[in-house]
């Protein structure tokens, strides 16, 4: 702090202790600047650790340190269900939780404000039986989908068919309710649920399930979100200031001590779920809500306008100002100063030393932001530089390791299948003592072009050495992975390559390819990549240009149907 400023806020002081010692009477807040009073949050369903956050701020005193009183209201018992979005909207409640629907609310007319995002991703998956042999979504083409939730509240469920060229209304979808029997009989073949409950259940009986998850094909909505509605925000900001910090206050303390807080649930709320069902259910949602590495509440504008986006299926015209109104800015709506304002108009002076402050204080958090900014970028393109191979425009063996261990972890978490695809060049030495560097740089371009023209958009294309390259394919069983591969080997050979220096003859490039899928048995993220390997080494020693399969039986075949 400059000396000057330093001045400014002693004058300032001063002049406040004194205005304050000839006051008769204290300035009080009037009603609506005061975060003091009762309120209610409706919740989404019954008691649960769902809204442990909640419950933690009510227990703990976050909530009446901030001055409030507030009751939880559950949802969901006997068979009622009360729309929290309504309840709001209606001053039933104060507050709700909802989840990435709630924008679509607000786009069609509800003046809701959603105040910060618990879970940062939704907890909604398709549920399969592993005895279906329903993989992906391509798998559940004229199968029955049961859905429990409206078709305006399973969107996030039907994008995924879209975005793979699967019209939804050619799917066969039945709205039931939430028992999830049927499954278990054999009567339906998929089933809308969450990650966070059903999979609990079919654990407990020793039935092996599979998840079909809306993010293994890009699609990423907001779980439960925290929102008010518009003129709570415009009569109470600083109630609703408070509100939202205690409410994250409690789900940070929550997240620390998940067992305190199940005792909590199961003492004083009566909840129908289990101590270990309650145990499951915390743990999901610590991966949906990634703690450790996000903070609690955190929204991203451009994600909520993509989710705006899909939710009106792309058919409205939509911008990030059009959700002005919708995201709630903690940073505009702090507790207001208006006690201490009144008395300030009582000196010109005082107003004046006010904005100058004011300005500093402006000026310095634009350059600080700019500066944040610029090393946030700096940081950024570091990354994207220390995870690319700078000569095919690839990601590198860095990056490729990175990305094997995320698809093991959800292969431990989930059992989604994935195989590894090892690729090398073949006889590449000849072309570069022939032909010369250069052209053996251009050969490893072209190469690296047509295997990323012709692997899906959820495959991952990495080179991970100089002739070597690697595909990690998600959802894809051996036999699938070599039906694939034997397309970019077909690709690979049937097309020559254009060489300089070779006096425009075309050049005839081969590869191996060596296969392998992920076990049951694994530990390391890595073994997969190990077998793939020696399957190419294998294919590379029985003459090359050859596809090799590593088989169950841990012993080396060509792979055939």
């Amino acid at each position: 702090m400059s000396e000057r400023l330093c001045c400014f806020v002693k004058y300032l002081c001063a002049l406040v202790l004194a205005m304050g010692a000839v006051t008769a009477t204290p300035v009080r807040a009037s009603p609506g600047d005061r975060p003091e009073g009762k309120v209610v949050l409706q919740l989404r369903w019954e008691h649960q650790f769902q809204f442990a956050g909640y419950y933690a701020a009510v227990e703990k005193g976050f909530y009446k340190a901030a001055g409030l009183d507030v009751k939880l209201r559950p949802n969901g018992y006997n068979g009622s269900f009360v729309s929290p979005v309504d309840a709001v909207v209606k001053g039933d409640a104060q507050y709700g939780i909802s989840n990435s629907g709630l924008v679509l609310d607000y786009l069609n007319g509800k003046p809701v404000v959603v105040l910060a995002a618990t879970l940062q991703h939704s907890a909604v998956s398709w549920i399969v039986l592993e005895k279906s042999g329903i993989k992906n979504i391509h798998d559940m083409m004229k199968k029955r989908l049961m859905t429990v939730f409206p078709l305006s509240e399973s969107l996030e469920l039907l994008e995924p068919f879209r975005a793979e060229g699967i019209p939804p209304e050619k799917l066969n979808l039945i709205q039931t309710g939430f028992d999830l029997q049927p499954l278990i009989d054999g009567k339906i073949d998929a089933y809308d649920g969450y990650v966070t409950n059903e999979p609990y259940l079919l654990e407990q009986k020793g039935i092996p399930y599979r998840l079909i998850d809306p993010r293994t094909y890009g699609i990423d909505f907001y779980g439960d979100v925290l929102f008010t509605s518009q003129s709570e925000l415009n009569a109470h900001p600083e109630r609703v200031a408070a509100f939202r910090k205690a409410s994250m206050d409690g789900w940070r303390y929550a997240m620390a001590h998940p067992e305190e807080i199940i005792d909590l649930i199961i003492q004083k709320y009566a909840p129908q779920k289990t101590r270990d069902h309650l145990r499951f259910e915390a743990k999901a949602m610590w991966n949906l809500m990634q703690p450790d590495i996000i903070e609690i509440g955190h929204m991203n504008p451009g994600r909520w306008l993509r989710i705006a986006k899909i939710m009106t299926e792309h058919q409205r015209i939509i911008d990030e100002s059009m959700l002005n109104r919708f995201t709630y800015d903690s940073d505009k709506y702090q507790p207001n100063l208006s006690r201490y304002l009144r008395i300030a108009t009582v000196s010109s002076l005082l107003a004046l030393l006010l904005a100058g402050i004011s300005t500093w204080i402006y000026r310095t958090n634009r350059r600080l932001q700019r500066e944040i900014t610029a090393r946030q970028q700096a940081e950024l393109q570091l990354r994207h530089l220390s995870e690319t191979d700078a000569l095919t425009g690839l990601a590198n063996r860095r990056a490729f390791d990175l990305h094997m261990k995320q698809e093991f972890q959800r292969f431990l978490r989930y059992r989604h299948p994935f195989s590894v695809v090892m690729i090398d060049i073949d006889w590449f030495k000849r072309t570069n003592d022939t032909f010369g560097h250069a052209a053996g740089d251009h050969v490893l371009t072209e190469f690296a072009r047509r295997l990323r023209d012709h692997i899906r958009k959820t495959d991952f294309l990495a080179r991970i050495g100089g002739e070597e390259f690697a595909i990690l394919m998600p959802e894809t069983y051996p036999l699938e992975a070599k039906k694939r591969t034997e397309l970019l080997q077909q690709i690979i050979n049937t097309t020559p390559f254009q060489i300089a220096g070779s006096n425009n003859s075309p050049l005839m490039i081969t590869a191996s390819f060596g296969i392998s899928c992920v076990a049951d048995n694994d530990l390391q993220a890595d073994a997969p990549l190990i077998r793939a390997d020696t399957a190419l080494y294998k294919a590379k020693n029985n003459g090359r240009n050859q596809v090799m399969l590593f088989n169950d039986e841990n012993i080396l075949t060509l792979a055939v149907d």
